[in-house]
């Protein structure tokens, strides 16, 4: 577990990094474009991969999902999870 919190306010930390070899500056800046984002976005997303965070793309779905399980009484996660038991599961008389 980090030292930190995930619920601790944003620390700015701001870095610069001087003398990027060619090829990682071009593999860099093609992961800008192909992302359609910024250096600095590019940066970050690609510091949260290599520390093994969710992308920002993943951490906004798991706040979504988080946002509407997290609002259900147990009882309701579980009457929620047995309707979606047979959801889950195959007729075979109906695949005669």
């Amino acid at each position: 577990m980090p030292a930190h919190s995930a619920t601790t306010a944003s620390i700015p930390v701001n870095i610069t990094i001087h003398g990027l070899d060619t090829e990682t500056g071009i593999a860099f800046r093609d992961f800008a474009v192909k992302t359609k984002a910024s250096l600095n976005s590019a940066a970050k997303e690609l510091f949260r991969r290599a520390l093994g965070l969710p992308t920002a793309e993943e951490a906004k779905r798991i706040a979504e999902w988080n946002r509407v399980c997290g609002s259900l009484s147990d009882g309701a996660a579980k009457d929620l999870h047995a309707s979606l038991v047979a959801q889950r599961s195959i007729d075979e008389e109906l695949w005669k």
